[in-house]
């Protein structure tokens, strides 16, 4: 031990303790065990799923993206805005490309061209056999895949708070199991006998909640999820009033909220697809 240090004031590390560290002592919190144990989630597992590059969303909105946990998650979906040319869903033309994806321009504008049009035409024509198909599935799949995004308002900590659902809608006809935002979709639609709707979940006054189950079972390598109506009404005007400030504020139209990437940034996705050097060739054939 060097001069001048007491043993009784530094711990291991050699930091010595003061008001301020045992102030930290009674404030700091800790999670509660491990309650979202999954054994086959390691931290390598989850650190390449975070790599993934979620381009739908403005970055201003993308930390609003709903992640349901596993059990549980009841929210009430954000009516329609007024001013808005959609309804509460908005359905997103989504393209995938290695490691992301992004929000095809035709999504907020109709006959809106992409780059992966331009490349789809061009392989069309040069090279068919590199195409995506029923035959020929380790092809370039150049086409858009359905999203369903629409502003949920969930409970936490008694307050509540806005967040973004950003789901599948693939309705399943062609086999497995049909999208998250497809689902949520089909329980809006749910008749009774008189062909009357059960519910109307996006109604202002008269729309109940949601609930989102969410479970993981061991060794599976996605998620299952089982939703229902529930019965007593929520009415939207309610959420609100527990709502922050800044939370109101961050409610604007489905389609502010979306990301149109430029064509630049598109043509470096496109290289995520093919070869660059194949993307190369597309982009000079285009580009005059």
């Amino acid at each position: 031990m060097g001069a001048g240090e007491d043993q009784g004031t530094k711990n291991r590390s050699g930091i010595t303790p003061s008001t301020t560290t045992q102030n930290m002592k009674n404030t700091t919190q800790f999670l509660p065990g491990n309650p979202t144990h999954n054994a086959e989630a390691t931290p390598w597992k989850r650190d390449r799923l975070n790599n993934y590059q979620d381009l739908v969303l403005k970055p201003e909105f993308a930390e609003r993206k709903l992640r349901f946990q596993t059990g549980e998650t009841w929210l009430r979906i954000l009516p329609a805005f007024q001013t808005s040319v959609h309804g509460w869903m908005l359905g997103v033309h989504a393209l995938e490309f290695d490691g992301g994806h992004f929000a095809h321009p035709r999504t907020l504008m109709r006959n809106a061209k992409s780059v992966f049009d331009h490349a789809y035409t061009w392989a069309l024509a040069n090279k068919p056999d590199s195409l995506y198909s029923k035959t020929n599935k380790a092809g370039v799949r150049l086409l858009t895949n359905p999203l369903g995004v629409f502003w949920a308002l969930i409970e936490e900590n008694g307050k509540t708070v806005a967040r973004l659902f950003v789901g599948s809608a693939y309705d399943g006809s062609r086999g497995g199991t049909p999208g998250l935002a497809w689902q949520v979709w089909h329980l809006t639609q749910q008749k009774d006998e008189n062909d009357n709707l059960i519910a109307n979940p996006a109604h202002p006054d008269e729309g109940v909640l949601i609930c989102v189950e969410k479970t993981q079972a061991a060794g599976a390598k996605y998620p299952s999820y089982r939703l229902q109506l529930g019965r007593q009404k929520a009415r939207i005007t309610d959420s609100i009033a527990k709502m922050e400030p800044g939370e109101f504020d961050a409610l604007v139209p489905l389609e502010k909220t979306i990301r149109v990437l430029t064509p630049d940034e598109e043509w470096e996705c496109l290289g995520k697809v093919m070869s660059p050097e194949t993307a190369g060739i597309i982009k000079n054939s285009v580009v005059k």
